[in-house]
């Protein structure tokens, strides 16, 4: 019986080796096929993080441009292009689609405001701070509809600028007074020369290049600065202002001192405004609304 019963086991095991043998290469290629299934999966998995990282960068930078331009998708569905054509400056531009020059570069990414060619095309969206038609003579061709909060903001950061400045209550010396008559001169001759964003030449002027331009050129050594950097930093309030003496202005295009002007007396002042050098009236309902101070350079002795 144990021979027989050994011989049964033999055979067993034997039948059993082949019977279970393709299965065990069945397994062996399974494991082949898995693996690579496996190395496929993993491909399309990295396939799709690099896609994924690929949209993420893509949406970052899009957040990015988003938040450089402060575009909203009711100004991007609004959009239209424009061709610049002969004659064409921004502050035109600016007016015909009743938009702010600074919107302009800024949506284009322009380098600067006098930087346009004929046929160069430019992005015009809505306006994103409101704008609506300014009075001739603001110092970017349009008045801003502004934050009643960042008003009130500059309005305390001026009254806290004028609050620390002891008053000049003394008429400019005789040095002070050649150098105020010929910036007057100066200035007069200048009648007509067109508006230009950040200009300070007589091919076109911004309000604070216009004054910065004459003043040199009367003999004030003074730095090319913004109506606000001048207002916070280089001038002290008059008490009776002179002929040739500052005039500034707040919340016309944008939040805070804004505009700058030269004063002539009799209320008027000589300023580059909308239709560019002119002289306009300080009582006037616009300027009147939007006045500041008058102030000296602190040079002016």
């Amino acid at each position: 019986m144990y021979p027989r019963k050994k011989s049964m086991l033999i055979g067993a095991a034997i039948l059993a080796s082949c019977i279970f043998s393709p299965s065990v290469y069945a397994t062996t290629d399974d494991v082949v096929k898995t693996t690579v299934a496996h190395s496929n999966i993993k491909s399309m998995i990295m396939s799709n993080h690099i896609a994924n990282l690929d949209r993420s960068e893509t949406r970052k930078e899009t957040l990015s441009k988003a938040r450089m331009t402060k575009l909203s998708y009711q100004q991007i569905a609004s959009s239209i292009t424009y061709k610049v054509a002969a004659g064409d400056t921004l502050t035109k531009i600016a007016k015909k689609f009743n938009v702010s020059v600074e919107e302009i570069v800024r949506w284009n990414q322009l380098p600067s405001a006098d930087k346009i060619y004929v046929g160069q095309i430019l992005n015009i969206y809505a306006s994103s701070t409101g704008v609506v038609a300014g009075n001739p003579g603001n110092s970017a061709g349009n008045q801003t509809d502004t934050s009643a909060n960042e008003e009130a903001l500059k309005d305390k950061a001026i009254e806290a600028q004028l609050a620390k400045e002891r008053l000049i209550e003394t008429n400019p010396s005789d040095k002070g007074q050649a150098i105020y008559k010929k910036a007057i001169e100066i200035a007069k001759t200048y009648l007509g020369v067109p508006y230009l964003f950040g200009g300070n030449t007589p091919d076109g002027f911004d309000c604070s290049g216009f004054v910065r331009y004459v003043y040199a050129n009367a003999g004030l050594d003074i730095l090319r600065k913004s109506s606000e950097d001048y207002f916070m930093q280089d001038t002290t309030k008059v008490k009776n202002p002179v002929p040739g003496d500052l005039v500034f202005f707040k919340h016309t295009y944008k939040a805070g001192v804004s505009h700058m002007g030269i004063y002539l007396g009799d209320g008027k002042f000589i300023h580059a405004g909308n239709d560019g050098v002119e002289i306009s009236n300080v009582s006037a309902d616009y300027w009147k609304k939007h006045f500041v101070a008058y102030k000296r350079f602190n040079g002016i002795k």
